[in-house]
C-alpha cells in the first residue's frame, strides 16, 4: 500500500495512559475463555526496527460475525506481528467509502480510545458483503480505478456474504451445498447462508475456530473465485483469501507465530479436557 504521498511524522515510541484496557470475549469456548490485556496509548507510534507490529485498518460492513473472526487477532497475546483495528457501524459500501475517505483527509483516527496516524498504517481493508450492494460497490470500483485511492485500501468482497468465507473455512462443495442460494433473490441470500451453516455443521462455522483454518480456506476460496468485469466476484466467491494471505504471511514471517498460536490453542484444548475427563 503506497503512502508515499502522504506526509505524516512517525514516532519511536508509545504514549502511556495511567490505566489498562481488559477485553474478555465470553463466547468462546472455555478452553479459551481468558481475559487478554494489553497497553491501551492516547495515541499509536510504529516502533523503529523489524520487530515493529504491522497496523492494519479494518473497516467492515458487518458487525458480528467479522469482528469475532478478527478477534482471535485482536484480543491474543499470542501473535505480535500484527496489530489489528477494527472500524464498524453497520455501514453500506458507499458509507465505508466516506469513511475512508474522511479518515485520509484527516490523517489519523480513533479507535478503542487511542489515535492512529494514516502515515503507521501499513494496510487497509474494507470488507463488504454484495447482497443488494452490488450498484453500490460497481460505482465505487469504477471510481477507484480513476483515483489514487484505490491503492490505499483494498476492498474485500464476498459474495453473497462474509458467511462464504467461513463456509470455505470448513467446506469445499458450494455448488452442492449451497446450489438453492443462486434462485434467491441477492437480499435473501445471506440469510439462508447464515441457515444452511447450522444444517452442514452442528452450531454452524465458527468464525473464531475458522481463524485456526486459515490455510483450508485459502485453499479453498482461490479453488472457487471468479469474478464479473467490474472485478465484483460472482456467487460463492470471496475476496477474503486475499486478506488471510497477507495476515497468514505476515505471521509466518515472525517466528512463525501461526504455528505457535495453532499449538498453544491445542494445547489449551487438551488442558480442559483433562480437567473435564
Amino acid at each position: 500500500m503506497d503512502l508515499s504521498k502522504l506526509k505524516y511524522a512517525k514516532s519511536s515510541s508509545y504514549e502511556k495512559l495511567q490505566k489498562e484496557v481488559i477485553f474478555s470475549d465470553t463466547n468462546i469456548e472455555k478452553s479459551d475463555n481468558e481475559s487478554f490485556k494489553i497497553d491501551a496509548a492516547n495515541t499509536y507510534r510504529k516502533q523503529d526496527g523489524d520487530l515493529s507490529p504491522k497496523l492494519v485498518l479494518v473497516i467492515s460492513g458487518g458487525e458480528k460475525r467479522e469482528r469475532d473472526f478478527l478477534n482471535e487477532l485482536i484480543l491474543n497475546k499470542i501473535i505480535r506481528s500484527l496489530r489489528v483495528t477494527y472500524l464498524s457501524h453497520g455501514l453500506s459500501p458507499k458509507q465505508m467509502q466516506e469513511q475512508w475517505n474522511k479518515i485520509q483527509e484527516k490523517g489519523d483516527y480513533d479507535c478503542n480510545s487511542e489515535k492512529y496516524q494514516l502515515a503507521d498504517i501499513d494496510e487497509v481493508f474494507l470488507l463488504s458483503d454484495v447482497d443488494e450492494f452490488y450498484p453500490q460497490l460497481e460505482t465505487i470500483f469504477k471510481n477507484n480505478s480513476l483515483t489514487e485511492l484505490h491503492s490505499r485500501g483494498t476492498w474485500i468482497i464476498s459474495n453473497p456474504c462474509f458467511e462464504i468465507w467461513l463456509y470455505y473455512c470448513y467446506l469445499n462443495n458450494p455448488e452442492k451445498d449451497l446450489a438453492n442460494l443462486a434462485g434467491l433473490k441477492e437480499n435473501k441470500r445471506s440469510i439462508e447462508l447464515k441457515t444452511i451453516g447450522n444444517k452442514l455443521i452442528p452450531g454452524g462455522w465458527d468464525p473464531r475456530k475458522a481463524f485456526e483454518r486459515l490455510e483450508i480456506g485459502i485453499s479453498n476460496s482461490q479453488d472457487h473465485y471468479s469474478e464479473d468485469k467490474s472485478g465484483i466476484p460472482l456467487l460463492f466467491s470471496t475476496q477474503m483469501h486475499k486478506m488471510a494471505k497477507f495476515l497468514l504471511n505476515t505471521m509466518r514471517k515472525h517466528n512463525d507465530e501461526f504455528s505457535m498460536y495453532l499449538k498453544i490453542k491445542e494445547e489449551n484444548r487438551n488442558k480442559w479436557r483433562n480437567r473435564m475427563s
